[in-house]
Parts: structure tokens; sequence; C-alpha cells
């Protein structure tokens, strides 16, 4: 089958590796990619596997570009059309529909719906979509059970609605003595070593874990925490000030972007998740606990579903059960029952989240719509 895969964009997030590693991973089908913005981190990538892959370049209300949308859906004749994110959802599917393709499927990464910080356009945008759900799309994934429960009280077609969870390759993501000892080069003390990964952004909630480290800071117990993203840096004024008020420059780095995922996954003893809001299926989560990195996370999106028994789970927005639950983490590295936290971690990944899983419910998902009688 041709599937054509709209997205917003090309850029650093869950939505873009997902795609990425479809177009990467499935070989049974022909996968060529639609950006609706400018190039972005997996162009390149996609490129290199053969991919096809077109930016327009687009502002939401450039009708002129919308045009040329349309223009390459003919062109293309694809057997499906998949978007991706809201904006793509909308534009994409209204373009498809205008061409006559009817095959079409919505993939839904935003859950935890706030309505207060979302922006308005976005709001407008899924309460259109929730009536559009009735007539344009055959079937909507979506990748977070609670975002399930969430679109369903929001208006979208329940029996549309497929549970898909994102799914990870486990013979590149996996325990490597190498990475963690390149990673361990880099500190003289031999602390427990904590991390965190995520774009700067409000939703991620740095400010949250560092409030959570200067607690257990003031209980004398001694850790290092890097800090790693986009923005995540020493020219961040926010964070620098926060942690120099807290007294926690000893303590944590800021190492900015950082795309060895293995290396870090692998260096550092616990990943800490502190998100607020508007988590999906958060890949980093999953990718350490691949790697046998066992993790504290806030219960926002799935990533409790992810962690299940392997780790712990504390509400969002909550400084001090979250230091509660780091330190109860930390007394437990080198010990017997670490290791074997450890391998539970790595194996519930592998039982659950597999990446051959995933693209096996895409392939049965495409066929599904691809045989439909229309």
């Amino acid at each position: 089958m041709k599937i054509v895969h709209i997205i917003t964009s090309l850029g650093d997030g869950g939505a873009e590796h997902t795609l990425f590693k479809i177009c990467k991973y499935d070989t049974k089908n022909e996968h060529t990619v639609i950006s609706l913005r400018g190039p972005g981190k997996y162009s390149l990538p996609l490129r290199k596997m053969g991919i096809r892959v077109y930016f327009l370049n687009m502002s939401f209300y450039s009708f002129f570009k919308f045009l040329i949308l349309i223009k390459l859906l003919r062109f293309l004749k694809p057997d499906i059309v998949q978007t991706w994110l809201v904006h793509a959802d909308f534009i994409g599917s209204i373009a498809a529909k205008l061409v006559g393709i009817k095959n079409i499927i919505w993939n839904i990464r935003y859950s935890n719906l706030e309505y207060k910080k979302a922006k308005l356009l976005t709001i407008f945008l899924i309460r259109l979509l929730s009536k559009l759900s009735y007539f344009v799309p055959k079937l909507i994934v979506i990748v977070s059970k609670k975002a399930k429960k969430i679109y369903e009280s929001e208006g979208y077609v329940k029996k549309k609605l497929r549970f898909i969870p994102n799914g990870y390759d486990l013979k590149l993501l996996k325990p490597k003595d190498i990475e963690k000892k390149k990673f361990k080069k880099k500190i003289s003390k031999q602390l427990p070593i904590i991390g965190n990964v995520a774009r700067y952004d409000p939703k991620k909630d740095h400010l949250n874990l560092i409030k959570a480290l200067s607690l257990i800071r003031s209980k004398k117990i001694d850790f290092l925490c890097f800090f790693s993203g986009s923005k995540v840096n020493q020219n961040n004024s926010k964070l620098t000030s926060e942690i120099k008020k807290l007294k926690l420059e000893k303590n944590i780095i800021l190492i900015g972007q950082n795309d060895n995922i293995l290396q870090i996954m692998n260096g550092i003893d616990l990943y800490v998740q502190s998100s607020s809001y508007g988590e999906g299926f958060p890949n980093v989560v999953a990718e350490s606990m691949a790697c046998g990195t066992p993790c504290v996370v806030t219960d926002v999106g799935d990533a409790s579903l992810i962690v299940g028994k392997s780790g712990w789970v504390v509400p969002p927005n909550d400084p001090n059960k979250l230091a509660k639950a780091i330190e109860i983490a930390l007394k437990e590295i080198k010990t017997r029952r670490w290791n074997k936290r450890c391998n539970l971690a790595r194996l519930r990944i592998k039982i659950n989240f597999d990446i051959s899983k995933m693209i096996k419910s895409y392939n049965e998902l495409w066929y599904q719509v691809y045989n439909k009688k229309n």
C-alpha cells in the first residue's frame, strides 16, 4: 500500500519520532511524508532511508500552500492518508477529502487537556475535529489510554478510536557497559546519578524537579542530576537562577540537547519524569527502562502504564511527594533489590512495548481501513 503521512512538523517530538520508526521498521508498505512546516530533526534521517519527504513551509492560514497540498496529494495518489497531530488532522484530512481520498486515519498524540494552558486555536480545532470525527476519518489512533478516555468525553466517535502504544527497538536500546563507562568518565565523584531528558517547556515542569532535589539535598543526601534537552543549558536564566537560589550548583548539571540517548540512559542510575500536563506516551520513560534504568514519574499521560510496578508514580505538581519517591529510589541503588528492579524495567518494555508489536498494530489498522468497503 502507498501511505502518505501528513504531520505538522518533523522537529524533536514524540509524534515525529514514532513516524520515523514506522517508516524505518515497516517494510510491507511504501511511505511518503509531508511536513506542513519546514525541515526538522527527522528530515535528513528519513531521506537517508529513501523516504520521500516534502515540506510546505505552511502557516495555518495559507490558502496558497493548502492548494499545493491538494495538488501534491493528487500527484501521490495514496491508498491511505494518515495525519499526525491536531493541525495536520484538520488541514491534511480536509485536503485529502477534497482530492477524493476516503481512507483517512487521524493520529492523536495530545493528552491531558488543560484548557487554561492550551492555545485557543488548539482548543477550537479539538472541538471542531470531534464533530468531524463522525464523517472524515475511518479510524483514529490514540497513543495513550488516558487520552482515549479524554477524547471520548470530548465527543470523538468512540468506536473509531484505536489505542496503539509506542514501540521500541530493544536491539538498540539495551544495557551497555561501554556507554555507562563513557558517561561515568565525566564525573569525578562516585555519586548516585539522576537524569531528566526533556525540552524546556512549562508542561515538562523542570522547576518541580529542582524543588524536589532541593528537599532531598536538605537531608544531606548527595547526588548529581543531569538535565538534558533543548534550551536546557546555562543560557536558560530561569533554570540557572532557580538552581542558584536553592544552592544546587554542585548537584545539577545542565547539558543541553544530547541525541545520544543510549549513553545517557545507561550512564544514569535513575530517570525522573516531572511533567505537570500534556504528556501522551512519554518515550524517554520507556527508553530508560529498555536500558535497565528504573524511573520515578509523575502521573501524567501513560507514564504510570509504562512504569507499572518497576518504578514509582507520584502526583504532578507535588515536589514533596516527588522528593520522597526519589529519596526511596536513591537508598535502594546498589542493593540486590535494585538489580531486580533494573531487570524488571527492561522486561516490562520487552513484553509490552517492543517495536514489532507497534508495527503489527499499524499494519492491521491500515489493512482494515484499506479492505473496508467505501
